[in-house]
């Protein structure tokens, strides 16, 4: 019964997806600025309004281009499966599996279709939630960790992990009892959102099925605002530049960043980059020599060599290809809000 009727929930068609559907064009909910902010990170204001927890439905009929969060984030593939890009990596979320993000995590998701059914748990990262998380710090299992460290405040937060639930039924019904509880209004829902959120998490340490995850130590905690830079401030920043800013030797400095990130700084800066130039393409009409001023390049040809490195096409190709899916605002539609093909509209 609860699965027909959560079925019924998700599987009808949203203002929003009836007109992606219609013209596979993507609305910015949040006039977010694309031109200055290539990678923008979403905020909690819209989600958090009534409750730490908020459940979601990702529409369908588009993508979800390249961004972070102000929250800590759970995708759970309800139906279907899609392509995610976490950190720029391609990973393939197949049906009642679960995806767990932190915040710096950068994340886009490719088209979702008819059958490709994504529910969203966003957890608010307050004070409130450092403070329920504390117990969790003595826990040993991975899920607890995680979450504890989420709630730090100084800590690495571009850490993710897949659960493979199909063979945990008791994971599964949570999971869709949640989504049911957070979709519709009822006037016990944020304390029954939160008792099944922690039913939730004592089934989850058995069915990891991939991590990525690097929690800092006190002997890394003074990298942490070079990481920090060095996301901020991908435009323009040198590593030798960092290194005298930090009081680092350069050699020294860009050994400790592959050690800390598994890529060099070369890598780091790039694969931001590339993000910032594919959300930019996507996004807005800006051209080729516009967008390399825009994320750092002084010519076309360097925005060139990095499509070809890292996706083995060319910049004219890449938006060529995408051209279609370029964002349209629609002002016919002023009540719509939240952020880029997240929220539910009935």
């Amino acid at each position: 019964m609860a699965s027909r009727v959560l079925s019924q929930l998700l599987f009808r068609l949203n203002r929003v997806e009836r007109y992606q559907k219609k013209t596979g064009q993507n609305f910015n909910y949040d006039n977010l600025d694309f031109i200055h902010h290539p990678i923008p990170r979403m905020p909690q204001f819209e989600f958090f309004q009534e409750s730490n927890i908020a459940i979601t439905k990702n529409n369908r009929f588009s993508y979800t281009p390249a961004h972070t969060h102000d929250f800590i984030e759970f995708n759970y593939m309800y139906s279907g499966s899609c392509i995610q890009y976490i950190n720029d990596e391609p990973i393939k979320l197949r049906q009642h599996q679960l995806l767990v993000m932190d915040r710096d995590v950068v994340q886009r998701i490719d088209y979702a279709g008819q059958k490709d059914i994504i529910i969203n748990i966003l957890l608010r990262d307050t004070d409130e939630f450092a403070e329920s998380a504390g117990y969790l710090k003595n826990s040993a299992d991975t899920v607890s960790q995680f979450l504890y460290n989420a709630a730090k405040q100084d800590s690495p937060h571009n850490n993710f992990i897949i659960f493979d639930l199909s063979k945990n039924e008791v994971a599964t019904k949570l999971l869709e009892s949640l989504a049911i509880k957070g979709l519709e209004d009822t006037s016990n829902r944020n304390e029954l959102l939160r008792l099944i959120f922690a039913a939730l998490m004592l089934e989850l340490p058995g069915t990891i099925r991939r991590r990525s995850i690097s929690y800092t130590n006190p002997a890394n905690d003074e990298f942490l605002p070079i990481l920090r830079a060095i996301s901020a401030e991908y435009q323009t920043v040198s590593l030798s530049e960092l290194a005298t800013r930090f009081g680092y030797n350069t050699n020294y400095l860009g050994d400790k960043i592959r050690e800390m990130t598994g890529k060099s700084f070369k890598e780091l800066i790039d694969r931001r980059r590339l993000a910032a130039a594919q959300n930019l393409m996507i996004r807005t009409s800006c051209s080729a020599a516009e967008i390399c001023d825009i994320i750092g390049y002084k010519n076309n040809s360097s925005l060139f060599r990095l499509f070809k490195k890292y996706l083995d096409v060319t910049p004219s190709a890449y938006k060529a290809k995408v051209s279609h899916q370029r964002l349209i605002t629609q002002p016919s539609l002023p009540e719509v809000r939240g952020h880029a093909s997240r929220t539910p509209q009935n």
